[in-house]
């Protein structure tokens, strides 16, 4: 196959482009997955700097004789890497040399999330006042009508530029008084709960499945409308079982993963 291309190439450009696909070591990946790796090479080794624009489809198509929609797949990689930006009538721009390193939580005890949201800082970037409808009711497993503060952000690493995920977080009229600190990138909605009105979580539930990213989240997260992400729903309860909080939060693909263990323990 590489011989039959290298015969048909044209330019040098396009000859130069060839070779570098052939020579890569036989692989069963995809070739938009090949081609995705080839252009974060170009792109860690300076050919394609932070800030310049990869070139257009077409081109990219022409020099590594592919088809269109190969392109288009590769470059939907390059972005959820977090490793450029399609910007609509300007181009696909370079963001970043290197991609984002997945987070992982290795979450098996409640203590276990709780320092996750603290090793994370988060972004509010919105609030308002809901009534639950009989979509959110159903999502908050609370009553029709009731009444929720919600919060609109984005969850970073904390030397990290690019989200982890999108959260909308949802909590008790009572306890709105942590509005005035939420904005503070290191607090955490659990800790603001209990150190204010002396509410401990005593049982966090969990809810995971994946999702498509509508076009809107995937602007916030940087990332390409339409690509899978995992949708994880928390749900924390004080000691009498009220619903004190809770959030949802969508990752992105290739950004977070989250780790748990279980461990028999046989009865004797």
């Amino acid at each position: 196959m590489c011989r039959r291309y290298a015969a048909a190439a044209g330019s040098a450009a396009h000859r130069v482009a060839i070779a570098i696909l052939c020579a890569m070591p036989s692989s069963s990946s995809p070739r938009y997955q090949q081609l995705a790796d080839v252009l974060a090479r170009h792109i860690e080794s300076g050919r394609y700097p932070v800030g310049s624009l990869l070139p257009p489809e077409t081109d990219l198509a022409q020099q590594y004789d592919m088809s269109r929609h190969t392109v288009r797949e590769a470059i939907r990689r390059l972005a959820d890497m977090g490793l450029i930006l399609r910007r609509q009538g300007v181009g696909t721009e370079v963001r970043a040399r290197q991609p984002e390193s997945r987070y992982v939580a290795a979450l098996n005890t409640l203590s276990d999330l709780f320092q996750y949201t603290q090793r994370t800082k988060l972004k509010v970037m919105g609030e308002e006042w809901v009534i639950a409808d009989a979509e959110l009711a159903a999502q908050l497993h609370c009553e029709l009508g009731q009444r929720w503060l919600k919060f609109l952000t984005c969850r970073y690493p904390t030397d990290g530029k690019i989200p982890i995920s999108y959260t909308e977080i949802f909590v008790y009229p009572m306890y709105e008084g942590i509005r005035e600190q939420i904005n503070n990138r290191s607090a955490w909605v659990h800790g603001l709960i209990e150190s204010e009105y002396g509410e401990k979580i005593v049982e966090a539930r969990q809810e995971i499945e994946p999702v498509l990213l509508s076009a809107d989240i995937a602007k916030l997260l940087r990332a390409s409308a339409g690509a899978p992400a995992l949708q994880v729903r928390r749900y924390y309860f004080g000691a009498q079982g009220r619903l004190l909080s809770s959030s949802n939060n969508i990752y992105p693909e290739k950004r977070f993963k989250i780790s748990t263990s279980w461990r028999l323990e046989w009865a004797k």
